[in-house]
């Protein structure tokens, strides 16, 4: 769940700010500029987020074509997703930093560029080993693109506007998630691995075409030092938050990137199924992650991180038992609203803690999402290959889940108002 991104829901003295917006500069004087036309621009930022949204979770769909194609286990397959979560995890605060001072537009090209072509490198890989050099590439552009093309919609837009753009970036994300991975998927199953990947790389060629012809020059916003950016890690409850997204996104992707593999074992649903399967996952995530931030406003961050994970807990345990189709869509549906809706409130709470640099902590708490996912994805694979059942993966998923639950009963309550 990536990416997983989600908006925040704050006083309206404060900064409106997402998961992915890495970068700094979405609260900067620079961003006050507002474009009166800002609709197009930031429509075609949002069609790169969706390839972005597309790629983090459709290898998920045909990782046993991937297997076949490659003559691999599923397992180490399995591991290109953890590839591209790894690169993206680690590497977005860093980038973030070191490309703080270059033009906005310029860098959007680049990480496009670099994105489509690491997507066309990988459906050409022969082997694994290409297959993985060429998904820690796409991850690099990923972390690249995404915090960038928050913070440029943030200039485009200006403050009053502001929150809208951020919500059609997120929502590139998130149509990403509903609509690209189940149509990746279908071309995966029906023509080749390869072609659910070329796929990505078109609508990613799409939104470089569009970035060049519409989207104007930006200003470069102030950089914020990497020390800096570190030093909010010295707030130990900073790191318990973050721990617990790593937990819990690790135990829902744990699953999620196996989806074909469980859904096979225990409810014999194969192709067309399995696409509708993932269809309705990313159903969920967009209630999860727009829901997510009514239910914060309405019962806090606490309550709301403690439903979602209690919810996340019993989906992945409910697994275990749905041999129907019915059952699996339902289950699907609220195991995709449970993963999609902890970023928000989790990105709430940590913003109590840092005022003055929001996005730096929301940059942490996006690493440790895909951090999460890259641990989960790795573990998952490791435990497929030495021939775990579905039903006991499962299971693993639902012992990560709890350890999150655990640390989140552990953390102080936020400050009042957060």
């Amino acid at each position: 769940m990536t990416a997983p991104l989600y908006p925040l829901r704050e006083p309206p003295h404060r900064v409106l700010v997402t998961t992915s917006s890495t970068a700094a500069g979405i609260n900067s004087p620079a961003s006050a500029t507002s474009s009166p036309a800002w609709g197009r621009p930031v429509a075609v930022l949002a069609l790169g987020s969706f390839a972005m949204g597309t790629d983090s979770f459709v290898l998920a769909g045909i990782l046993p074509q991937i297997a076949h194609g490659l003559r691999i286990s599923t397992g180490a397959a399995g591991q290109t997703i953890t590839a591209f979560a790894l690169a993206y995890g680690l590497t977005a605060p860093f980038l973030a930093a070191l490309t703080s001072r270059l033009p906005r537009k310029p860098l959007l090209v680049v990480a496009l560029a670099l994105f489509v072509l690491a997507n066309l490198a990988s459906a050409a890989a022969p082997d694994l080993p290409l297959l993985l050099t060429a998904r820690v590439v796409a991850g690099l552009g990923a972390a690249l693109y995404t915090p960038n093309a928050s913070a440029a919609a943030a200039a485009l837009a200006g403050p009053a506007a502001r929150g809208r753009a951020l919500s059609m970036i997120l929502g590139g994300l998130t149509v990403g998630t509903v609509f690209g991975v189940p149509v990746g998927t279908a071309i995966g199953q029906h023509l080749s691995w390869e072609a659910g990947l070329v796929f990505v790389a078109a609508v990613g060629a799409l939104a470089l075409l569009g970035v060049l012809v519409v989207l104007p020059g930006l200003p470069i916003p102030p950089a914020v030092p990497l020390a800096r950016r570190f030093a909010v890690l010295a707030n130990r409850r900073v790191v318990a938050m973050v721990a617990f997204m790593l937990l819990a996104s690790g135990g829902s992707i744990m699953v999620y990137t196996y989806t074909a593999t469980v859904l096979g074992q225990i409810a014999h649903i194969h192709g067309t199924g399995l696409a509708a399967a993932l269809l309705a996952w990313g159903v969920g995530g967009v209630f999860g992650s727009f829901g997510s931030g009514w239910l914060t406003d309405r019962l806090g961050a606490a309550r709301t991180l403690t439903v979602a994970i209690a919810l996340l807990i019993v989906t992945l345990a409910a697994l275990t038992v749905c041999t129907s189709m019915v059952l699996v869509i339902v289950v699907m549906v609220l195991n995709g609203a449970a993963g999609w809706a902890l970023a928000t409130p989790n990105n709430h709470r940590l913003t109590a803690l840092a005022l003055t640099l929001p996005s730096v902590v929301i940059s942490f708490n996006s690493s440790g999402i895909y951090l999460g996912q890259a641990l989960g994805a790795a573990l998952g694979g490791i435990l497929v290959d030495h021939g775990i059942t579905a039903r006991a993966l499962c299971l693993t998923g639902v012992a990560v889940a709890l350890a999150a639950a655990a640390v989140h009963a552990v953390i102080s309550r936020p400050a009042p108002g957060s």
